[in-house]
């Protein structure tokens, strides 16, 4: 009959204490699993900051001018062409450098034909006297144009020799020193251009001649034969003193002569006004 009575009891205590243990196993198994959990969360974090830091990198390695080339002052990029903005906000692209000029070269003896605007003459030119002329043709190299049909031009009398009497021929000789382009004035060098006088050695024998007869007549009507022999001396002495007294023709370069000069020595021009 006791048996009876404490049965279920017993029953009843031994299901309590297996619930009690499975619970604790429960429990046990839960707290495991939270803290695999928490690894694989932080194990997951970690892949999380590593591929942030992958992906800056790499984007600072694709950005032009990168840290390789260094920075300046201010946090801009040497050689980059690129600024850096303000944090977070993306790089903005400098402004681009303006193109070089391009340079040209007039090669020497290049002709320049000019026009003389004065004229220029052995009375009154002396060396370094200056002229002025106009270029007759527009001057172009590797198809830009250096100067226009036109353009003024300077140059300089280089010899003014009034020649000598009798004997001799005046000459003159000039040379261009600049020319006015389209990119300014251009300093030049080119070989001399001449101009002598016309010869006067006919006029001074004509002279003398005349001279000789005159002073033929004279002496005949004085003293017959001998007396034109000896006027005929006199007035042949008369004509070459007048003709050595008198200068030859001057050298003349007239106004609006077309000349026509080569360059001596190369020109460097920059096209940029």
């Amino acid at each position: 009959m006791m048996m009876r009575h404490w049965a279920p009891a017993l029953v009843m205590a031994l299901a309590v204490g297996f619930t009690g243990c499975a619970k604790k196993s429960e429990q046990a198994d839960a707290q495991q699993k939270l803290e695999e959990a928490q690894k694989q969360l932080a194990e997951a974090q970690k892949q999380v900051d590593a591929a942030k830091v992958a992906a800056e990198k790499s984007g600072a390695a694709a950005q032009p001018g990168g840290s390789a080339q260094g920075t300046q002052p201010g946090g801009a990029q040497q050689g980059s062409g690129w600024s850096s903005g303000a944090p977070g906000q993306p790089a903005q692209k400098a402004p681009a450098e303006p193109p070089k000029p391009k340079v040209v070269t007039i090669p020497a003896g290049t002709t320049l034909a000019v026009r003389i605007v004065t004229g220029l003459t052995t009375k009154t030119a002396q060396n370094g006297t200056p002229f002025s002329a106009t270029l007759q043709e527009p001057l172009s190299v590797d198809g830009e144009l250096i100067a226009a049909k036109g353009a003024e031009v300077d140059g300089v009398v280089v010899l003014s020799d009034p020649g000598g009497k009798v004997k001799g021929k005046a000459s003159i000789s000039v040379a261009l020193k600049t020319l006015n382009s389209q990119y300014g004035k251009l300093g030049i060098t080119t070989g001399n251009v001449g101009a002598e006088a016309k010869s006067t050695v006919k006029k001074d024998v004509t002279r003398g001649a005349i001279m000789t007869g005159a002073g033929a007549a004279i002496g005949a009507i004085a003293g017959g034969g001998k007396g034109a022999a000896i006027g005929a001396g006199i007035g042949g002495a008369a004509g070459v003193g007048t003709a050595m007294a008198t200068k030859g023709a001057p050298a003349e370069i007239p106004s609006e002569s077309l000349l026509t000069f080569k360059l001596s020595s190369p020109v460097t021009v920059t096209l940029q006004k």
